[in-house]
């Protein structure tokens, strides 16, 4: 039997999902916001954000609302320069989102000479880790909440977080090759169901849809159950 169109994701809704309304989308409207509960930013410590691009809206909304938190931005392809000279380019061509990369980039710059930020020019690979990161950023391993969207290398990392769910408040992930690589990524949804749960799950269009019009990319958020606390 010819499986549905959306056999992953709708698997995906079926065995996790569970409808959360407290969330609270931070960041911009289309590619690059997250949804979470307001409470958790509250609680959490660092931001690991791994793969920021040009888009800078969800760090800044994270930085603005809890006043303490810290941030560490892993990107090698980014620079307050480089999104500038990108929105001006754009003013002088007529491209889309010209005011954006020009906002973007004085986010960039803002918040890379806060003492509450911190911007690594790496690529996320195996050879990294995520919790040795957040320790020598700001010396910390507790109360991280996590956000990748690094094209496809967030696989390299399940393993690590899998072994160390108590170090994190929340993550968000953008996953990418859902229609090669769905498997891992209810494997290990399945793994962290002790400690979280899925609270959102969103389909990603600018990762486009295979032929069978299943979506390639997919957006999560898992949160901690309401009755863990954080330590």
């Amino acid at each position: 039997m010819e499986p549905s169109n959306h056999d992953y994701y709708e698997k995906l809704t079926k065995d996790f999902l569970v409808r959360d309304s407290k969330l609270f989308r931070f960041g911009s409207i289309g590619d690059g916001g997250y949804y979470l509960r307001p409470k958790t930013l509250m609680e959490s410590k660092v931001l690991f954000s791994g793969g920021i691009s040009s888009n800078l809206e969800f760090e800044y909304d994270l930085f603005r609302f809890n006043k303490d938190i810290k941030i560490v931005m892993i990107d090698p392809t980014v620079s307050g320069t480089k999104l500038l000279v990108k929105g001006i380019a754009r003013l002088f061509f007529r491209k889309p989102d010209k005011l954006r990369y020009l906002i973007n980039a004085l986010i960039f710059n803002y918040l890379k000479r806060n003492s509450r930020c911190i911007h690594h020019k790496l690529w996320l690979n195996k050879e990294q880790s995520i919790l040795n990161l957040a320790r020598t950023s700001f010396n910390t391993e507790k109360k991280i909440l996590l956000k990748l969207d690094i094209e496809g290398s967030e696989f390299d990392f399940l393993e690590e977080i899998q072994s160390n769910l108590d170090s994190f408040s929340a993550m968000v992930f953008e996953f990418h090759d859902m229609d090669q690589r769905h498997q891992q990524v209810q494997d290990f949804i399945s793994s962290c169901s002790s400690q979280f749960q899925l609270v959102h799950l969103s389909e990603n269009p600018s990762g486009g849809y295979d032929s069978k019009r299943r979506p390639k990319n997919i957006e999560i958020t898992l949160e901690r159950h309401h009755r863990d606390k954080l330590n």
